[in-house]
């Protein structure tokens, strides 16, 4: 049997295939296995086909992943899981690159100030080229 989209699949010891849905918020979250949030990605996906940190940098690559851009873990209302204001089309390079700075402490609390560090970054690594 192929696999199918997502990180890995595991075989519980029943025999049956048990598909992971990401990283570790996607596993910690049960939000992101709800109706309610497929619904949002599909709607944001939808709205950004391309990767909007991709594009400040003058990239296309096709979205894949659904981004918070203000981390699901600092939502007081459950509303604003779901708020797509606060979320954008990206690739999944972008998401995990962008979940790495969290997890280090290093937060970007707007669209803006995240694009703007990727362009800074971006012009370095292209002016040392």
């Amino acid at each position: 049997m192929a696999a199918s989209k997502g990180r890995a699949e595991r075989k519980p010891e029943d025999g049956s295939l048990k598909k992971s849905f990401g990283g570790s918020a996607a596993q910690s979250n049960p939000l992101y296995r709800t109706a309610e949030w497929l619904a949002t990605r599909d709607a944001v996906l939808f709205r950004d086909p391309l990767c909007v940190w991709c594009l400040c940098c003058g990239i296309a690559t096709e979205a894949t992943d659904a981004d918070h851009i203000i981390p699901a873990t600092s939502f007081t209302a459950l509303g604003e899981f779901f708020d797509q204001e606060n979320i954008v089309g990206s690739c999944r390079s972008c998401n995990s690159r962008r979940a790495s700075y969290s997890a280090k402490g290093i937060y970007f609390e707007t669209q803006k100030e995240w694009e703007d560090f990727l362009r800074r970054k971006h012009f370095r690594k292209t002016s040392r080229t």
